[in-house]
């Protein structure tokens, strides 16, 4: 089975997360300033699909083996990407849409996931958001989303954690030099807890980490987990306010 049917449930419940974090009213007038990374959820590359920003076009590559550099938007809250085509009877260049989102003036930060749509006779993809701001989503944490149909008890290093079904949690790590931490994760099974998890990950005070964990498909082994990191260099501390 593809991986895009694995989980499409998990991008919706994934849906369901982002919508409370992402809640400020907005009207269609209304300018948002944001930078936002990308993730396709899917195998596939999504090339150069474009979107527009500061009356400029933009275009972006997005994967789904690492999450993209964040790009810089600033227009409308509703964000479209698009791809240009000629129409061959005109002439005439117009754009068509093939995935947008509705960003709100409270975020600073957000990471779009891309799924594709189910329907295939075009390209168009569905986008959830999810909110990253530092201040919530420091260097040296991991947020984390448990998408399986488990409850979750997980450990990294040495903050404990529960996570029921479809719900997430930040863990922030002391800023510390680079080392080698323990990640724990142990799923339900009926009344006991199973080990699912384990394994030693290294550590940097510069990273953030996205940890999603979702059905695999495997009766053997049936959560998987995948993590995704990004550098964030440390704040310019010798930056000064004017009066």
């Amino acid at each position: 089975m593809r991986l895009i049917d694995q989980t499409a449930r998990t991008l919706c419940m994934l849906a369901l997360l982002a919508s409370p974090l992402l809640t400020a009213q907005t009207t269609p007038e209304e300018n948002v300033s944001v930078d936002f990374t990308t993730l396709n959820w899917d195998t596939k590359v999504i090339q150069d699909i474009q979107f527009e920003t500061d009356n400029k076009v933009e275009s972006i590559s997005i994967y789904n083996r690492g999450l993209s550099i964040p790009k810089h938007y600033h227009g409308p809250a509703t964000l479209t990407f698009f791809r240009e085509q000629t129409k061959p009877d005109t002439g005439e260049t117009v754009r068509v849409p093939v995935a947008q989102t509705k960003l709100t003036s409270d975020t600073r930060e957000v990471l779009l996931v891309f799924q594709p749509a189910n329907d295939q006779s075009r390209e168009y993809y569905h986008i959830y958001p999810v909110k990253r701001d530092r201040e919530i989503f420091p260097r040296g944490s991991y947020q984390v989303f448990n998408f399986s149909d488990y409850t979750i008890s997980g450990k990294i290093e040495d903050n404990m954690f529960k996570l029921e079904k479809q719900s997430s949690t930040i863990i922030k790590l002391p800023l510390q030099k680079t080392t080698t931490i323990e990640v724990k994760f142990a799923r339900t099974s009926g009344e006991a807890w199973k080990m699912a998890y384990s394994s030693l990950w290294g550590h940097k005070a510069g990273d953030r980490v996205n940890i999603f964990i979702f059905n695999s498909g495997n009766p053997v082994s049936p959560i998987e987990i995948r993590r995704y990191k990004e550098f964030l260099p440390a704040p310019d501390t010798n930056k000064t306010s004017s009066i």
